[in-house]
């Protein structure tokens, strides 16, 4: 027998060996007992198909995802949902009668939508007054009109100007970047009138420019998500030489998204046919 056999012969016999070695119940997990030198291999790359489902799919929509869950759902699945940040997330192989794996999975992060986004960027920043026009007349489509009489609305709310009226106002203020703003005061319809001194050809003049102190939005808060009613107030300081510096307010944004998640929360439950857990699956 050459060596080369004998070398065959040898790894033929230990690899006979190390398929034959004992298989082991530890507190019910099987362990394959080797013998020292060896190792076990996975090989189920080498299978037709995977024994069993496993990853996670990210959803960019809340109907993506429901179509995902609807199509792998199982008496096992779970959907956990957050709120902040917001997100729904469901496990096809959860811990339910039996243990689970939880480790097939669906994700949806809910995205915000770009309108609030941009609304919120603005919200306390500090501006001039010419910047603040502009931005509010480029986001003009997103202002809508409150009538404060109107059945629905709770007694003494502040009611909030259209679009055109609102867009007279800043492309007043826009035009008004080079007057002396001496004081303001509130008037009885909610509104801030602001008196001004303006250099009309050499001689002073006194004006006034009426303001109002909240508007409405109606924009959505997920991307391509239903609009909510967003109210935001405007607010002011005349600085030390008659600059005026603006910013806007968003009224407790924290309670819109809040309202959003839930309803997307029972819109999901709906069609999943699923309840959704307040909280994160474990990892």
């Amino acid at each position: 027998m050459s060596l080369n056999d004998t070398q065959t012969e040898t790894i033929a016999r230990d690899t006979l060996a190390a398929c034959n070695q004992t298989v082991r119940d530890v507190a019910g997990t099987p362990v394959l007992v080797l013998p020292e030198g060896f190792k076990a291999a996975d090989l189920a790359h080498l299978l037709a198909a995977p024994a069993r489902k496993r990853g996670t799919a990210v959803l960019n929509d809340a109907e993506s995802f429901v179509a995902v869950v609807n199509d792998q759902k199982t008496e096992d699945t779970r959907i956990f949902s957050t709120i902040n940040p917001p997100t729904f997330t469901a496990v096809f192989n959860h811990n339910a009668a039996t243990a689970g794996w939880g480790d097939h999975k669906a994700q949806y992060n809910a995205p915000l939508a770009p309108e609030w986004l941009a609304w919120a960027a603005m919200d306390g920043k500090k501006v001039g007054q010419v910047d603040l026009a502009q931005f509010i007349e480029n986001n003009l489509v997103d202002v809508v009109f409150i009538d404060k009489s109107a059945p629905g609305v709770p007694v003494g709310e502040v009611g909030s100007p259209d679009g055109s009226t609102l867009l007279e106002v800043c492309r007043t203020l826009e035009a008004k970047k080079k007057v002396d703003f001496k004081s303001a005061i509130r008037l009885a319809d909610g509104s801030t009138q602001f008196t001004y001194d303006e250099d009309v050809q050499g001689s002073a003049r006194q004006g006034q420019l009426a303001v109002p102190e909240q508007f409405s939005l109606g924009i959505p808060v997920f991307e391509n998500g239903a609009k909510y009613r967003a109210d935001v107030r405007l607010r002011y300081r005349i600085q030390d030489g008659g600059n005026l510096i603006m910013w806007l307010e968003l009224i407790r944004p924290h309670k819109i998204i809040e309202d959003a998640v839930k309803q997307l929360r029972a819109d999901i439950a709906a069609q999943t046919e699923l309840p959704i857990l307040n909280g994160s699956p474990s990892k």
